[in-house]
């Protein structure tokens, strides 16, 4: 059946290659625009997922991780005084305007972190390409990522520029760290920040990052510190879904994504239903004849199924092939596509069950046919 599938598809070459370019632009379109989606939200929680912290604790109520509403010191010392606590740093995420070369100003997301000597901190910057990032404890240090470096007017370690009247320098540059609000992200020590931020005070703090105690359980520790007034704490797993799921939920990113990835199945099931149905139309007599000449229905079924088979495999394989190529370019533009073997199943998975739903209208037609209807003149 196989054989004789492949027959009937090559015999029209011009109708098989547009069958396939059918398919191979479904399958390109909902691996971009779902990896584009995955790859936005890795992204967003791009900050949270790089901290070795075990808790996040911040004001009750805060929903967005990047627009909370900051706190003061007090409850980092609060934090510290709960039983299972072993470490707690504090960190200060806003927004501040730098400098440019050509005398405007770019607002950037500045995260001040904890800095000690001769301890590694709770949330740093990481992937340093560039410069030595145990500098940020240097008042005015900062580190940017050199994707940004265009945005900003960067172009070396060791830059000299402002932070909302403030002198800074570049003294760390990092690779692949970007912002889902497309401000540049800034790393500086907590007391840099804050006076980067001078309208927040100087004793603002967003989140404080906690260390569990060994042999602590983890959510135990977290009861504890949510009995605590005002005060909310996500392990970080939740942290991270929890921003993911604003970013997804609240802006309609999620929606719009799928949405297209939705229209570019249907495409394909439009294509290759059209291309199918207008080839059992051109062959409809042999399909008589074989009925005539004795076979049976499934075996009619299995030839156009089969020919859908053959249609969602080559389309899905060169589909994957303009996927990647895709996902080369837009890393070009800052853009990060997420492909991953579970997403290539499921698309697979999603492309046969597309052909072979489209090849029904084809099955149905066939089904129908009198085998003497091709003895009639």
């Amino acid at each position: 059946m196989w054989t004789l599938a492949r027959k009937l598809l090559l015999h029209d070459r011009l109708r098989f290659a547009v069958a396939i370019a059918g398919v191979s632009v479904s399958v390109m379109l909902v691996l971009v625009q779902v990896g584009l989606y995955f790859g936005f939200m890795d992204t967003a929680s791009a900050v949270i997922d790089a901290s070795s912290a075990d808790l996040w604790v911040t004001r009750r109520g805060n929903d967005s991780f990047e627009f909370a509403s900051p706190v003061d010191e007090r409850a980092l010392y609060k934090v510290e005084s709960v039983r299972g606590v072993a470490r707690a740093d504090r960190v200060l995420i806003n927004f501040a305007q730098m400098k440019l070369p050509s005398g405007g100003d770019l607002g950037v997301q500045m995260v001040g972190v904890e800095t000690r000597p001769g301890e590694a901190p709770l949330l740093a910057p990481w992937n340093i390409v560039g410069g030595d990032a145990a500098r940020l404890a240097e008042p005015g240090a900062i580190a940017c990522d050199r994707s940004d470096y265009g945005k900003l007017g960067i172009d070396h370690v060791g830059t000299q520029t402002e932070v909302a009247g403030v002198r800074a320098e570049v003294v760390a540059m990092t690779s692949g760290i970007r912002s889902f609000t497309t401000s540049p992200i800034v790393f500086a020590d907590l007391r840099t920040a804050r006076s980067f931020m001078p309208q927040l005070g100087t004793e603002a703090v967003t989140y404080v990052l906690v260390r569990v105690a060994p042999g602590e359980d983890i959510d135990a520790v977290k009861a504890r510190i949510e009995a605590l007034p005002n005060m909310a704490a996500f392990t970080n797993h939740e942290m991270s879904q929890r921003t993911r799921t604003y970013w997804s939920s609240r802006t309609g990113v999620g929606a719009g994504f799928f949405t297209t990835a939705v229209l570019g199945i249907i495409v394909g099931f439009v294509v290759v239903g059209q291309i199918l149905y207008s080839g059992t139309l051109q062959y409809l007599r042999e399909y008589g004849t074989l009925k005539a000449m004795g076979a049976k229905n499934s075996a009619v079924v299995r030839v156009i199924l089969s020919q859908a088979m053959i249609s969602a495999v080559l389309g899905f394989v060169l589909g994957s092939g303009l996927a990647v190529a895709m996902k080369s370019a837009m890393a070009a533009a800052n853009l990060s596509v997420a492909l991953f073997p579970q997403l290539y199943v499921a698309t697979a998975i999603i492309t046969a069950l597309m052909c072979a739903f489209a090849s029904l209208l084809s099955i149905v037609k066939v089904l129908r046919l009198d085998p003497a209807s091709v003895f009639k003149g």
